[in-house]
């Protein structure tokens, strides 16, 4: 009996210790959750502005309702072409010309699927989101970090890391999104 009591000790704390790597909330949840209701109410796709973090850089987001919402933060070699692209309430040509950009040094870009933060999932049917920084190679959060050249510890490093930054930026975008909630 004594033998059953520590083993299922044993066995909760394990479980107990590994539970807040993978059920700990997302630190952009709350943010995504938030651009998401102001696009909705705005019935708009898409939004720009600067980077309140990363001097230099710009940040833009396409909504696509229910499905994705695809941000990123990055510099852009004609400042004052971007700063005229957003004084216009051009987003969408905002978005589109930090994306098509031959060069992508200094860009973070995030594919949150379900439009709800960054999330971790272990599920082979479940959509995934995803980050890419400096065009280099996307980090997937399915779950698969060895598929992805990762240790487990670094996987859950990148992230947190992503994850906060994200959540940064996506602060940033309701912070943009407020302002057109004004102009009507």
């Amino acid at each position: 009996m004594k033998r059953f009591i520590f083993a299922a000790v044993v066995a909760l704390f394990v479980i107990t210790a590994a539970a807040p790597v993978f059920a700990q909330e997302s630190q952009s949840a709350a943010p995504a959750a938030t651009v998401k209701a102001l696009f909705d109410q705005l019935k708009i796709n898409s939004i720009a502005g600067k980077d309140p973090d990363e001097a230099g850089n710009y940040i833009a987001a396409l909504y696509v309702q229910d499905t994705e919402l695809l941000v990123i933060s990055a510099p852009y070699a004609v400042p004052r072409a971007m700063d005229k692209f957003i004084s216009d309430g051009n987003y969408m040509d905002a978005y589109q010309s930090l994306q098509s950009v031959v060069n992508h040094k200094g860009h973070f870009f995030v594919v949150d699927m379900q439009n709800d933060g960054l999330k971790r999932v272990n599920a082979a049917d479940q959509a995934f989101d995803s980050t890419t920084t400096d065009g280099g190679a996307t980090i997937q959060f399915d779950g698969k970090w060895d598929a992805q050249k990762l240790t487990e510890s670094a996987y859950n490093e990148q992230f947190a890391k992503d994850d906060a930054r994200y959540a940064k930026i996506l602060k940033a975008l309701a912070t943009e999104l407020r302002k057109k909630t004004t102009e009507f």
